[in-house]
């Protein structure tokens, strides 16, 4: 589906209809944040009643977002350790984002915002600036010898291969993920428009999938860059 067919109902508001109309994947975001704030409020009160949240029979918001996180975390600490928690804040807001703006392409009508290089590039810029910031905090000026190789004779060929390398990461991240949400929307837009019953459910289960493998291959190498990072070395 054409992005200038999407969010036609932003036309009805004469200031914002036609930039919106150009840029989908802005609207799709806020609708994004919209919803995980709405899912955190929810889960929220529901905590604040002091009662167990598995003491409920039905699955919920609250049910949900305990599992999703959970599972991040226990993933977090496979890779990362213990030390890695401190990190969970972003990793979690990262897998919940990118996760959600994934399966907005299932419904028909609106389109993932990780189909567009804005949202994707600025997600993986995010983890770049994070990773280095933390790898110069942990490190001091020590953490340069990330750049150049494990002997000192190497340094100049491996200094620019390293940089080149660190300044490559992000574009891959952000490449990868925007390649294939556009892929899956497309073909879940293809389906839709040939079968609009029936026959795309299949499709729209593969969709599904591919939305969860695209967030845990996201925030799985987003981890293992910032564990990168920051791991210590022992003598």
């Amino acid at each position: 589906m054409p992005e200038e067919e999407v969010f036609t109902w932003f036309s009805l508001i004469p200031q914002l209809g036609p930039w919106l109309g150009h840029n989908p994947h802005v609207a799709a975001a806020g609708l994004v944040l919209v919803v995980l704030l709405i899912f955190s409020l929810i889960a929220r009160r529901q905590l604040a009643r002091e009662e167990s949240v598995y003491s409920t029979s039905k699955f919920g918001v609250t049910i949900f977002l305990e599992l999703a996180l959970e599972s991040v975390l226990e993933l977090m600490d496979k890779i990362m350790g213990p030390r890695g928690r401190k990190f969970f804040p972003l990793i979690g807001s990262l897998a919940l984002f990118i996760f959600f703006s994934n399966i907005l392409g299932l419904i028909p009508g609106l389109i993932p915002p990780t189909q567009n290089w804005n949202t994707t590039a600025a997600c993986a810029i995010v983890v770049f600036l994070v990773y280095q910031f933390f790898g110069f905090k942990v490190h001091g000026i020590k953490y340069l010898k990330h750049f150049t190789g494990p002997v000192w004779y190497l340094s100049p060929l491996m200094f620019p291969i390293e940089l080149i390398s660190h300044f490559v990461r992000p574009l891959s991240l952000s490449m990868r993920l925007m390649g294939n949400m556009t892929g899956d929307h497309l073909v879940i837009s293809i389906f839709l428009g040939l079968f609009p019953f029936l026959l795309p459910l299949p499709v729209m289960v593969i969709g599904l999938l591919v939305a969860v493998i695209q967030t845990l291959i996201f925030i799985l190498l987003s981890m293992v860059y910032i564990s990168m990072a920051v791991e210590e070395e022992e003598h």
